[in-house]
């Protein structure tokens, strides 16, 4: 992987923005909307130079209506379908196929020069990418919360009675989860909308609810959707500051000490622009 051969300048060019995602579902589509939008805005100085996709046409609905759009805004998307690369090497455990995945993934990109590459919704644990890339990753728990799956963050808030939830922006690492953070947001599930929904929740046995993967719990959807608003902002937010020189990932991921950025008041006072 050819990365920027010069640290990002402010001002000089606009930031140069790699997207990994499985394209599975609105979360991640809405969050490549909202930087969409926002570079088509002017509010943030950025271009895509590639979107890449462990999918390929014809998988699933969803996957396909992604690749129209970023067809529709002219941005170069390269697909390579996991499901296919593990059909081809004898179904053989993913744990034992993940770094040559990886591997033929970088090579497919190697013709590109990203500033930061993000990973939305991009479903495949990558150590190899994320050893040789510069990648911020969104998650959707608070820093030192919930690894892996989004549900997983929900069904820990419900369970364990918590106040807050949120979302964060940090560096990927071979680590899951758990790279340097730099930027957050968290809001109440204790106010308005969500009281009488605690209350209801008191009533069922939220254990058998998780084991069944039952998301239809009304708390459960409800504090999903206000995280899903709010990280479409996050992601937005994130990239202007490192393209306006407020944020320098290079140093956080070669080490400097860096407090993460709160950017709570950022996030609700933009959440409505990117709404679909």
């Amino acid at each position: 992987m050819k990365l920027s051969t010069d640290a990002y300048k402010p001002g000089c060019r606009p930031l140069r923005i790699g997207w990994f995602t499985t394209a599975n579902g609105p979360g991640s589509r809405g969050m490549f909307e909202a930087v969409l939008q926002a570079i088509n805005s002017n509010q943030l100085n950025a271009t895509f130079e590639f979107v890449f996709v462990n999918r390929e046409r014809g998988q699933t609905g969803p996957t396909d209506s992604f690749l129209d759009l970023a067809t529709t805004n002219e941005i170069l998307t390269i697909t390579l379908s996991s499901q296919r690369f593990r059909l081809a090497h004898d179904r053989k455990p993913w744990a034992q196929l993940r770094d040559a995945y990886d591997n033929v993934a970088l090579s497919s990109l190697e013709r590109f020069s990203p500033d930061v590459s993000i990973m939305a919704g991009y479903m495949l644990y990558a150590p190899e990418i994320s050893r040789r890339m510069l990648i911020l990753n969104q998650h959707p728990a608070l820093p030192g919360g919930t690894v892996g799956k989004w549900q997983d963050a929900v069904w820990d808030v419900v369970e364990n009675n918590q106040d807050r939830h949120g979302s964060m922006m940090h560096i990927a690492t071979p680590e899951l989860d758990r790279g340097p953070v730099v930027t957050y947001c968290s809001f109440s599930v204790r106010v308005g909308e969500f009281n009488p929904l605690w209350k209801d929740a008191q009533q069922c046995d939220i254990r058998e609810l998780r084991n069944k993967g039952d998301e239809n719990l009304p708390l459960f959807t409800a504090i999903r959707e206000a995280g899903l608003k709010r990280e479409r902002s996050l992601v937005v937010e994130t990239l202007k500051a490192v393209a306006d020189g407020e944020i320098d990932l290079s140093a956080i991921a070669a080490g400097t000490h860096f407090r993460p950025v709160d950017m709570t008041d950022a996030v609700e006072s933009t959440i409505a622009q990117y709404q679909s």
